[in-house]
């Protein structure tokens, strides 16, 4: 997950990358918006919750970490279908960053896979499903960077991101309408009074955005938008 310093600048980051296959697909995304397509209801969809854990910010010269998912069925986090790695950076990763920030130790990423091993399984857990994360387009950023230098084909799953839909619900809850620029999926979990998880561990991000997502879900059906292109509408970001 994306910790809350440089915030800004990432995004900003992101947006210039916003190039290219990613913008394709993006935009024919928004075009079903128009159509008769994904009028499917929501609770009938299987949704993959990811994080990536990564060594900076930038996906040409950082890598991912660790990665966690979980899958979502039925409106419901199923925990026996569940990702978790560790990968072993190319770069020097310094033991203070991987204990303090990442909740790994060094042991752990010594041990890990390099991340081509694991890519074609995780794709296989995602499979046709509908990724959500916090800060989804920098995750996906990073994944489809790893698989262009394998030359592989691209993740074009339709992405929903808990960031926007918390805007879209603070919009409708807060006194003046105002929804909270960027809030971090920490201070989303205190307001929401949900569970609190160890932060910035690939596996538990993944958990966390998942609770935080089906909190928000049930607001918005309760809204009656209960069709799958409304959720994109509001959250969609690839």
């Amino acid at each position: 997950m994306v910790r809350a310093t440089g915030i800004a600048s990432l995004l900003r980051l992101v947006r210039r990358k916003a190039t290219g296959a990613a913008a394709e697909v993006r935009y024919a995304r928004r075009r079903t918006l128009g159509s008769e397509e994904w009028t499917q209801p929501i609770r009938t969809m299987t949704f993959t919750v990811l994080d990536c854990e990564m060594t900076g910010l930038d996906p040409a010269r950082d890598e991912i970490l660790s990665i966690g998912a979980v899958r979502i069925r039925n409106g419901r986090i199923v925990m026996a279908e569940r990702f978790y790695q560790v990968f072993k950076p190319t770069e020097a990763v310094s033991p203070k960053e991987v204990i303090l920030i990442h909740g790994l130790g060094p042991d752990e990423v010594s041990r890990g896979l390099p991340l081509g091993d694991a890519l074609e399984r995780l794709l296989a857990f995602i499979g046709d499903s509908v990724v959500i994360g916090h800060f989804t387009s920098v995750d996906l950023s990073f994944l489809n960077a790893a698989l262009a230098s394998r030359k592989e084909r691209s993740l074009k799953n339709p992405a929903l991101d808990t960031r926007l839909l918390y805007a879209w619900w603070r919009r409708r809850t807060s006194p003046a309408g105002q929804a909270a620029a960027d809030a971090n999926l920490e201070d989303i979990v205190i307001e929401m009074g949900l569970p609190r998880y160890p932060a910035h561990h690939a596996f538990y991000d993944a958990l966390t955005t998942g609770m935080v997502f089906l909190k928000l879900l049930g607001d918005f059906e309760a809204s009656g938008a209960v069709q799958f292109r409304a959720l994109y509408r509001e959250a969609g970001v690839y």
